[in-house]
């Protein structure tokens, strides 16, 4: 079936836009952002507010802690079930999000791959502590050469994957994922939103400037507290990582908060690209005001195919 799918850089507006169509096609909302899955990260990831779920459902926000797996094919397989409960209340899924492996996983899946063994993370984090990055990538271009090729060297999370996978299969991730593609249960019908870099940037500024506003430092601050490790993926995220390295006293908050605004900026250039090179995406401009209304009517049409 049809699905309609919102991507786009982050600060473009789909949280914004879907929340409208949704209100005209009786949509729920399936976020596919790999940082709004965390608990007590609801400042720094943007996450929906508390007024924007009462207006309308939203699911995959808020329900894990930072130090929590939880993979792309999870993803897959948690987006499906939730599909189809939102299809037996007789309304319409609507996937929305900036991740695009999210993406990829939904619409090109694979079979389940083996399940995170924590004992060879840890033992993979001390081998990464003891001898540094460049000797685990060097043990994966022995195991792996086509996956490290692909994830390059400083990849930590799928360069661990990547080892982590090997040992646990005697068989190379990239074998494993070429050889374990299914058929896809849904078509996307993409709804790609794309500004003028000048004013994306300008809002992935102010938005920052907005997160400082509401608290992001208490935020940060909160989460360490819960000894949460500041090294995990989840803290690794834009926004955070700068904030935590302006606590632990090693960057000025002015030099933090720029930096933190930059590095978002690099990472909607790199989304863009990524989506890129989707085909069948239509792109439009969030600013105009009768989008929703168009894009809704879209939907419906193909969804009456």
């Amino acid at each position: 079936m049809k699905l309609l799918t919102i991507i786009g850089p982050t600060a473009s507006g789909k949280t914004a836009l879907a929340i409208k169509i949704a209100q005209q096609i009786h949509g729920e909302i399936i976020s596919a952002d790999s940082k709004q899955i965390y608990r007590y990260m609801a400042i720094g990831t943007a996450q929906p507010t508390a007024e924007q779920r009462r207006i309308v459902p939203f699911h995959l926000i808020d329900f894990i802690d930072p130090d929590a797996d939880y993979s792309c094919g999870q993803f897959a397989r948690d987006a499906e079930t939730i599909m189809g409960e939102i299809i037996s209340r007789n309304h319409t899924p609507i996937v929305c999000g900036g991740t695009g492996l999210y993406i990829k996983a939904l619409y090109d899946p694979l079979h389940p791959l083996p399940e995170s063994d924590h004992a060879i993370k840890r033992r993979l984090m001390r081998m990464i502590n003891e001898e540094g990055m460049e000797s685990l990538h060097a043990r994966l271009l022995q195991v792996d050469p086509t996956w490290a090729t692909k994830v390059g060297p400083h990849d930590r999370q799928r360069i661990m994957r990547g080892l982590e996978v090997y040992e646990l299969t005697g068989t190379p991730l990239s074998v494993l994922i070429s050889e374990q593609k299914r058929r896809p249960r849904y078509d996307p019908l993409y709804v790609g939103l794309h500004l003028p870099r000048t004013e994306l940037h300008e809002r992935i500024d102010n938005r920052f400037d907005t997160m400082i506003e509401q608290g992001l430092l208490k935020e940060v601050q909160a989460l360490l507290k819960k000894n949460f490790d500041p090294e995990c993926n989840a803290l690794r995220t834009i926004g955070y990582r700068e904030i935590i390295d302006h606590l632990r006293g090693t960057t000025p908050i002015a030099n933090a908060i720029a930096q933190a605004k930059q590095h978002t900026r690099q990472f909607a250039k790199r989304q863009l690209t990524w989506f890129r090179r989707l085909s069948h995406v239509q792109w439009f401009d969030p600013r105009d005001k009768d989008l929703a209304v168009h894009i809704a009517g879209r939907a419906r049409a193909a969804f009456s195919e």
